[in-house]
């Protein structure tokens, strides 16, 4: 069944109440944020006149979505109190033991949750402080736009951090490309962080147009440190 389906099914089961401000009231407050993060970042779905629905099965869910949804989209979305923070974060746990009990199989069956997004919680100061020196870069680059001749959107993951710059690769992109960071940023990054940047090429270096969510890698068995 498609991961839309199965929220709502579960929301009407649980009676959580609806929640007007969200994309899609029907699934709640906790549940209607989750869904959101996933169709950011980049689950298959459907549109119609009631917005877009995310078709993937429960078991397309990843580490990935779990520690965009934990590090970026919820501050992201204002959630940033810990009562608020751990209320979410509870309901998308119990969502995920009912898939269980009902024998569907999800991506995240074999985390160890608690653990998990503690650990994610940790690295959420250091990747909203990286966030931000981003943001200052998209400014100092807006201040004195440059001669552009192509852009790039995409989430690029960190693959060598070497003398001022960082090497990234997109989702979407054959080339890594490689960006200078004041020495500021430079301590905030870790190898494998994700970014979502929008770049320009002015055909001498790439800059940064834009700057969004940044979240850490997250593999089986790896800990805080490499957070």
């Amino acid at each position: 069944m498609e991961i839309y389906n199965l929220i709502k099914d579960y929301v009407r089961f649980a009676g959580i109440a609806p929640a007007i401000d969200e994309a899609h009231p029907e699934l709640g407050h906790s549940l209607s944020l989750f869904h959101s993060c996933l169709l950011e970042s980049g689950l298959p779905f459907a549109e119609d006149e009631r917005g877009r629905r995310v078709t993937a099965s429960p078991a397309e869910i990843s580490l990935q979505h779990l520690s965009r949804f934990v590090v970026a989209h919820l501050p992201f979305n204002a959630v940033t109190g810990k009562s608020e923070t751990n209320e979410v974060l509870f309901d998308l746990y119990s969502f995920l033991r009912w898939l269980e009990k009902r024998d569907i199989r999800h991506g995240l069956e074999q985390v160890d949750f608690q653990n998990r997004v503690q650990d994610l919680t940790q690295a959420q100061e250091r990747c909203l402080q990286l966030s931000h020196f981003l943001d200052d870069e998209t400014e100092k680059t807006l201040e004195e736009p440059p001669q552009i001749v192509q852009t790039v959107n995409d989430i690029f993951s960190v693959i060598k951090i070497d003398k001022g710059f960082i090497h990234v690769k997109g989702r979407h992109q054959d080339d890594p490309v490689r960006l200078r960071l004041p020495p500021g940023a430079l301590e905030m990054v870790r190898m494998n962080d994700h970014l979502d940047l929008v770049l320009g090429d002015t055909s001498e270096k790439w800059v940064i147009l834009e700057a969004g969510q940044v979240f850490p890698d997250s593999k089986p068995g790896r800990g805080i440190s490499s957070l």
